[in-house]
């Protein structure tokens, strides 16, 4: 008898995105579908291009190559927030409060308010990522220059900061006294925000599409590296002059990551997720693959990668989605 792996079988479309909508899972998928607990629930007509969930959890926003930016409701009903005809949405962010959506499409960055119709925003380049300060009055928009930060009330373009390397990831830091972004060439970079200071971070083999914080703001974790990247940021100065926590379970790259105060999950090229306890350093599998001795294929070339890894809010469970259609959910211990 052939072994077959356990959990559910693939999706037969790539993974994009997992979140939690309340205490259901929610998986979306590449042909436009959202796997919601055991319904399937269509968001799009075309490809689903990015997913978010909202900060309090009760609902998930989607977007798509259908031009639709769309609000799936607790109740797992579907709401069209955004129609672009011809355009392609594909960058989303949300703030931190949830009163703000905004979402590229084409050139333009649609912010969606409580107050009426979408602002509409205009960086010198196409938009790469989306990022909302911690206090909603400002958006940064990479692009292949740098970044634009733009001042939400009045709307305009307040700073625009150059960068080489390619923009793919943005993130401000606790308090917005700095900002960092993520860079094809590939690299971490970033600056503090009240003079300008720039700091950069190499030796990253792949792009570091994940720039995740903890609550408090005193740890930034990155993707792209052969281990989990944890750099300690300190107030007045970021990681500038500090050397970063190096968790490594298991030989590949990290594609995804996730935190929950001291627990962070990572997620693997070769679509494993392991957890590391950030207080203790200990690791442990959590799900996918096991991690092995020795690599069989380049990591770079795998075609399974974790690409999305989210949390429960009480902490105790966790979902993820691969590049390969794989996805799950379960309890940690």
């Amino acid at each position: 008898m052939s072994k077959r792996q356990k959990g559910p079988l693939p999706y037969p479309a790539p993974g994009i995105g997992a979140a939690w909508l309340g205490d259901r899972p929610a998986f979306g998928f590449g042909d436009g579908m959202m796997k919601l607990g055991e319904a399937l629930v269509r968001c799009h007509d075309g490809g689903m291009l990015a997913m978010q969930a909202s900060p309090d959890g009760q609902s998930i926003w989607t977007a798509g190559d259908d031009g639709r930016l769309v609000q799936v409701d607790s109740q797992g009903q579907v709401h069209e927030r955004l129609h672009v005809p011809r355009k392609w949405l594909d960058s989303l962010a949300i703030s931190a409060d949830g009163s703000l959506v905004a979402v590229a499409a084409g050139q333009t960055v649609h912010v969606l308010g409580p107050d009426g119709g979408p602002q509409e925003l205009r960086p010198p380049k196409g938009p790469t990522a989306l990022a909302f300060s911690q206090d909603g009055q400002e958006l940064a928009i990479t692009h292949s220059g740098g970044v634009s930060l733009f001042e939400l009330l009045s709307g305009e373009l307040v700073q625009e900061i150059p960068c080489a390397g390619g923009p793919i990831s943005v993130a401000y830091g606790a308090e917005d006294a700095f900002l960092f972004v993520g860079l094809s060439e590939p690299a971490l970079a970033g600056w503090r925000l009240h003079d300008g200071q720039a700091f950069k971070m190499g030796g990253y083999p792949a792009k570091p599409r994940h720039l995740v914080q903890n609550k408090t703001g005193s740890v930034l974790l990155t993707s792209g590296g052969p281990a989990l990247l944890a750099w300690p940021i300190v107030a007045g100065k970021g990681p500038m002059g500090q050397s970063a926590g190096v968790y490594r379970p298991r030989l590949g790259l990290v594609t995804a990551v996730a935190i929950h105060e001291a627990r962070a999950l990572v997620g693997w090229s070769d679509g494993g997720v392991d957890q590391v306890d950030l207080s203790s350093g200990k690791t442990g599998f959590l799900a996918g693959p096991r991690p092995r001795t020795e690599l069989l294929d380049d990591p770079r070339k795998m075609r399974r990668s974790i690409l999305s890894l989210a949390f429960h809010a009480s902490g105790k469970r966790f979902a993820y989605v691969g590049e390969d259609g794989s996805f799950g959910h379960q309890w940690l211990q």
